[in-house]
């Protein structure tokens, strides 16, 4: 396998269609498809994904995880339209930063940060990559629902507390795997699928 190889194999279909198909992917590939999917339907799934919320249920309100960022250096990882920076902006942070793998979305949060009176500089690039992010930096760096995007795990938060000053902080939210197994129906949650399926969803 070459450098820019995923070192797993995908298994795409198990379980719900009854049989598996195996497929090694590098991470260039990896890269266009999780691009392609952000410039193309990323906007359909950014409901409550974004600061002051972490996911369902928690928030910055309940939990205070960042409290005061006044005068504070924050770096988002997978920015998407760019709410969870307005959110830090309008608490005043000092620096707004973001990287984010697809252009349509960097360009959504460059919009939308204009029409809030804030600015931010936006990154078109993987996480996991060097793309030009200064190191013992930030004060904060945070990431919500993105985080599982990356193509390596381990490498991506080396990378994460390169950025962050000595007693910088990293703050990320994501899904809980028993989310792909429950769905709401009449008022209640009801189990589809089975919580031990590590099938590729």
């Amino acid at each position: 396998m070459d450098q820019n190889s995923v070192y797993r194999t995908n298994i795409i279909g198990a379980g719900e269609v009854g049989c598996a198909i195996s497929v090694g992917m590098d991470k260039n590939s990896v890269y266009k498809t999780n691009s392609f999917f952000w410039d193309t339907k990323g906007n359909d799934i950014l409901g409550a994904t974004a600061l002051p919320f972490y996911g369902a249920f928690v928030s910055e309100e309940k939990c205070q995880l960042f409290g005061d960022v006044s005068g504070k250096k924050m770096l988002e990882i997978g920015c998407g339209t760019g709410r969870s920076l307005q959110y830090q902006g309008e608490r005043k942070a000092s620096e707004l930063w973001a990287v984010d793998i697809s252009e349509k979305q960097i360009e959504k949060a460059t919009q939308h940060l204009t029409a809030c009176g804030l600015s931010a500089k936006l990154i078109c690039s993987p996480m996991e990559e060097e793309c030009g992010i200064p190191v013992d930096y930030f004060d904060f760096v945070y990431s919500i629902y993105a985080i599982g995007w990356t193509t390596d795990l381990e490498g991506t938060f080396c990378r994460i507390a390169s950025y962050l000053k000595k007693d910088g902080v990293f703050i990320f939210s994501w899904s809980h795997p028993i989310h792909k197994c429950v769905v709401a129906e009449n008022n209640m949650l009801a189990f589809k699928k089975c919580y031990f399926d590590e099938s590729w969803y």
